[in-house]
């Protein structure tokens, strides 16, 4: 997620220098042709153009809005998710057992409990960023992809190595190749929680925390909604479409508009036309970066982050001294 209040020049230059330089070139092209070969049949009225330009502008800021709702609600689930393992720690930690207080610090169940919550929420965070609806996506090409690992944003961690941090190796090896990894650590935890009862886990606190899986659970469908089903399509080709057929016709339609009012100024017609191309490409390439809240990208939902966060705030409900650090942004990105 970019975080800074202003996109510095370097993101906007790494997203648009080839457009431009082809929205540049394009222009001379027409500029040489009508000026100097004296292709006057080139130029075409503006006011058809323009039409096409406002209607262009609408049918992208439907786009755009319908991509925003899409990362919102993600931003949404995962800070519900936040909330939840919290909650999930708090009711363990002051859990009872037999009618005496117990909680995870007694406990060996309940202490699992709370590290595989851990586990649980890093492999959704692994899981969405590794798999992908749209199947012709290159990730490593992808030019968000590509500046977030220039930037060096995020430590890549092995996968298997992150989960043994929190859950033992048997454990690791037992749900690592499974189909669906939160889905086998929710059922551990239902396994561990049903141990936990046979304890003397009382009936409140246990209805508390099924339903608290419960909400996980659906949590984690929310999130593979977005994840597995993505932009329909038939909006986000068609804008494409729709802007290019725009940006084509833009410089050979000014020909005769700045001709007819001085023609020693028509060469404004090549900044103009890479300016207002760059205005439109712009608002069709910020549609395109929040389709897919989840695949790496500048502006993804910072997972990364909210998992170390997660982290802390559970483990200091342990009573724990040694905590990782929260993540801070770098060349102003957080993961």
């Amino acid at each position: 997620m970019y975080v800074r209040k202003y996109v510095s020049v370097q993101i906007i230059w790494h997203f648009s220098w080839l457009a431009t330089t082809i929205f540049f070139v394009l222009a001379c092209a027409a500029y040489f042709a009508f000026v100097y070969l004296k292709w006057t049949m080139i130029a075409i009225p503006f006011l058809p153009v323009a039409t096409i330009g406002t209607a262009v502008a609408f049918y992208v800021g439907f786009k755009n809005n319908a991509s925003y709702d899409r990362q919102w609600e993600a931003r949404k689930i995962w800070s519900e998710i936040e909330h939840l393992s919290r909650f999930w720690a708090m009711i363990l930690t002051q859990a009872k057992v037999n009618g005496l207080d117990a909680g995870v610090h007694n406990s060996m169940i309940a202490h699992r409990l709370v590290y595989r919550q851990i586990a649980w929420v890093n492999a959704l965070k692994y899981a969405l960023r590794n798999e992908f609806a749209i199947e012709d996506v290159d990730n490593s090409q992808h030019l968000q992809v590509t500046l977030v690992r220039k930037f060096d944003a995020n430590q890549i961690i092995e996968f298997r190595e992150l989960l043994a941090k929190f859950i033992s190796p048997i454990e690791v090896d037992e749900v690592i190749d499974t189909h669906n990894i939160c889905a086998r650590l929710l059922t551990k935890q239902m396994d561990d929680l049903n141990s936990f009862r046979d304890e003397g886990l009382s009936t409140e606190e246990y209805i508390k925390l099924l339903d608290v899986l419960q909400a996980l659970s659906q949590q984690q469908s929310a999130t593979e909604r977005i994840n597995r089903f993505p932009f329909p399509r038939q909006y986000a080709h068609f804008s494409a479409i729709f802007v290019y057929i725009f940006i084509l016709l833009l410089p050979f339609s000014l020909l005769n508009e700045l001709n007819k009012n001085d023609p020693g100024m028509l060469w404004l017609m090549i900044p103009v036309s890479v300016l207002l191309s760059w205005i439109f490409y712009t608002m069709e390439k910020v549609g395109d970066s929040s389709e897919n809240p989840f695949e790496n990208g500048l502006n993804d939902v910072p997972m990364t982050s909210i998992c170390r966060d997660v982290e802390i705030d559970l483990r200091s409900m342990l009573r724990e001294t040694s905590l990782p650090d929260r993540l801070r942004p770098r060349e102003g990105i957080l993961m």
